[in-house]
């Protein structure tokens, strides 16, 4: 497998630092290289976060992604949106939460921008908010396939509690089952 860079977008408080740890935990678990690097904006709760991923087979010796490598990007909110796109490769695959970031008619010339509504999903569809970052995960790991499936579920189940493992499932399926849908109709 070749060096893979993904990015995650929020704001603090969303999860998305969860779902870093789970890619990079997984492809360590199989024998490679993982590293989730977060940056926060001053702002705790509410600012504008971003945590980019790095999965490789080789060793990985700089933390940070560099801005043109990443080749997808996963947004849930509009600041950290605008603030952390162009850091993506032109053409590359951008999933936005629609009802909360609203990219430009010239960002949809640039990347591939895909919308799944990733928080009402979590919210209305698993019943609990908290799985977002879970569903996110799946619908990365589904357009991206860095990570077999299975290894994915089995780190994302250790790295939660077990009273939440039958939602977390739940979120995972049906990310997939949307990011297979959102595929089919592109």
């Amino acid at each position: 497998m070749a060096r893979n860079v993904l990015r995650f977008t929020g704001v603090g408080g969303q999860g998305v630092l969860l779902a870093g740890e789970i890619f990079a935990s997984a492809k360590i678990n199989l024998g490679g290289f993982g590293v989730k690097t977060a940056t926060y904006t001053s702002q705790v709760r509410g600012g504008p976060t971003v945590v980019d991923i790095q999965l490789d087979d080789e060793e990985i010796w700089y933390p940070h992604a560099i801005d043109g490598e990443v080749e997808f990007m996963l947004s849930v909110a509009d600041a950290s949106y605008q603030l952390f796109k162009n850091g993506v490769k032109e053409g590359a695959t951008i999933v936005i939460e629609p009802n909360l970031v609203f990219p430009t008619d010239e960002d949809r010339k640039k990347w591939n921008i895909v919308e799944i509504p990733i928080i009402t999903i979590a919210k209305e569809e698993v019943k609990l908010v908290l799985t977002q970052s879970v569903v996110a995960l799946a619908i990365a790991n589904a357009f991206q396939k860095v990570i077999d499936d299975e290894t994915l579920k089995a780190t994302m189940l250790a790295a939660v509690p077990e009273r939440f493992h039958k939602p977390n499932l739940l979120a995972y399926e049906l990310g997939q089952k949307y990011a297979q849908e959102a595929m089919a109709n592109a």
